[in-house]
């Protein structure tokens, strides 16, 4: 259980003002969605603060970021031919959400060949581990892409969140058809666990879930006369802007920020889990 706390106060160099700014990036194999856009952010922005959040401590918070990784039969990352802006890449896939990687199993989605997508297997991974995994890969071979597939139950959300944030209609469509979002509230609402081993730490809520933090912006609006003045409301990041926004700002504004795992994948986790354990020694 979550218990609202108190608003953080609001800046002008937001995380809706990071996600208004975001771009496409291309590389020459086409477009590089999800966490391996952060390859092209990384060498077009400014040189980090002296008190940024260091990068282990971004790749901490990015560890509570869920998705199914395609593997091969070993496991391990498999490199598909799909289709990503319209042109064929050996890509790296991944999906933000059990219904993402059903889209992709069935071919609403990269238009992989019958063939692989019969062999499709997928396994939760962080989305740190993604890129633990991945990165390397690309950069043996760098006309290699990688993409992660949005949630299709979260894109009419993000789309009305994106248009109210100012970016135009066809833009927000777009993105939030190409790109997984974190959603966010702003002003930052600090709220803390009521039980769990995080109990009574406050952090600010991010999830791929935008109902989830919807909840809790209202519940806090209900509770906090403050909250309620500040025109609280939920903002949808791209995942790229937003991991961005992590290493860019100062450690005390973005310090706090938690993403809450998504429940469907969590579940998902724990039955793979029960699964896989050992079974019990026999009682002597």
């Amino acid at each position: 259980m979550i218990s609202t706390a108190r608003p953080l106060h609001s800046r002008r160099d937001t995380p809706a003002a990071a996600a208004r700014h975001s771009r496409r990036r291309r590389t020459a194999a086409g477009v590089v969605s999800g966490l391996l856009a952060m390859a092209a952010l990384t060498a077009l922005l400014p040189p980090a603060p002296a008190r940024a959040l260091p990068e282990a401590e971004v790749m901490a918070k990015l560890d509570s970021v869920l998705l199914l990784m395609a593997i091969d039969g070993q496991g391990q990352p498999k490199a598909m031919t799909a289709n990503i802006d319209g042109k064929p890449v050996k890509a790296y896939l991944a999906a933000i959400s059990i219904a993402a990687a059903e889209e992709i199993k069935a071919g609403k989605r990269f238009g992989l060949a019958e063939k692989e997508r019969a062999e499709l297997r997928f396994t939760p991974v962080s989305l740190a581990r993604f890129n633990r995994l991945v990165m390397p890969l690309l950069q043996q071979k760098q006309a290699d892409v990688g993409a992660v597939a949005p949630d299709p139950g979260q894109m009419a959300l993000a789309e009305q969140l994106l248009i109210s944030q100012k970016l135009p209609a066809a833009q927000a469509r777009a993105i939030a058809a190409q790109q997984p979002m974190i959603f966010c509230p702003e002003p930052g609402l600090e709220v803390s666990a009521s039980e769990g081993a995080n109990k009574g730490k406050p952090f600010v809520p991010c999830s791929t879930d935008g109902s989830f933090v919807q909840a809790i912006v209202q519940r806090g609006i209900k509770e906090s006369p403050q909250l309620a003045k500040a025109n609280a409301r939920v903002i949808a990041i791209p995942l790229n802007a937003f991991i961005a926004y992590l290493g860019r700002e100062p450690a005390e504004r973005v310090g706090l920020v938690r993403v809450v795992p998504s429940a469907g994948l969590v579940q998902l986790v724990q039955q793979l889990s029960k699964q896989t354990r050992p079974p019990a020694a026999p009682a002597k």
